[in-house]
């Protein structure tokens, strides 16, 4: 914020939206689980992908890292944290106990346009399962379906919160998806199950059939050794992602 002659003249508009951009852009990837855990993120790397200075890149690796998304190296560029037993037990945890509370309420909230919406998402979930390569659109459909409940719990603090563990969540993701390949599928009732529930105005089983699809990942990992693709920093440097 600058002040010439006793008059208010706003920060650039443009160097805010490019920030932002940057930023979400990120969180997009690290939700969807693009880069897997241990993976190095290289500041120029990803200012030459994106199009931009490594300035915001900076900026919005800092804020990552703050959300415990990411942790700096000594190198200053940020990786993704390596899984292990206690991180995916912590997520887990912190997972069940804030997404249920939202989902819980959301019943009560969820109006006829949100209800439709969560049926075309729990069919189009089923039938990217039943497609060994749909496992991209399964991400997409999955991710709508649970965000469409917890924006209905009109809270944004719980909002806020369910973003942040979706963050540190991607790595585990993209693992699951790894075992996946292998006939490794999530119980297609699960999604059903919980817009029955909430049709039903039912929160604590709405609330029991979340919880159950939240812990089919993490306890697929947890049986398979926690995860396939995890490997020390100096071994691995992931290649970003194609920038449209």
């Amino acid at each position: 914020m600058a002040s010439t002659n006793g008059r208010f003249e706003p920060s650039p508009v443009e160097h805010v939206s490019v920030n932002l951009a940057v930023y979400r852009r990120l969180c997009d990837h690290l939700m969807r689980g693009d880069y897997a855990a241990g993976s190095v993120l290289g500041i120029q790397e990803l200012a030459d992908a994106f199009g931009t200075s490594a300035m915001p890149v900076r900026e919005a690796l800092r804020r990552l890292a703050a959300q415990r998304a990411l942790e700096p190296m000594k190198s200053r560029s940020m990786r993704v944290p390596v899984l292990s037993v206690q991180r995916l037990h912590d997520i887990r945890r912190a997972r069940v106990l804030v997404e249920g509370a939202a989902t819980e309420w959301a019943v009560e909230r969820m109006g006829t346009a949100e209800l439709a919406e969560l049926r075309r998402l729990a069919r189009r979930i089923g039938q990217s399962l039943a497609r060994p390569d749909a496992l991209s659109e399964w991400v997409t459909s999955n991710q709508a379906f649970h965000f469409t409940i917890y924006r209905a719990s009109a809270s944004e603090s719980l909002l806020a919160m369910i973003e942040n563990l979706w963050l540190q969540s991607g790595p585990c993701l993209r693992a699951a998806r790894a075992l996946m390949r292998a006939d490794e599928r999530p119980p297609v009732e699960l999604h059903a199950a919980i817009v029955a529930a909430i049709e039903q105005r039912d929160a604590s089983g709405a609330r029991d059939a979340l919880e159950r699809d939240i812990c089919w990942s993490f306890d697929l990992l947890l049986e398979h050794g926690i995860a396939p693709e995890s490997a020390p920093p100096r071994q691995r440097r992931q290649r970003s992602p194609t920038y449209a």
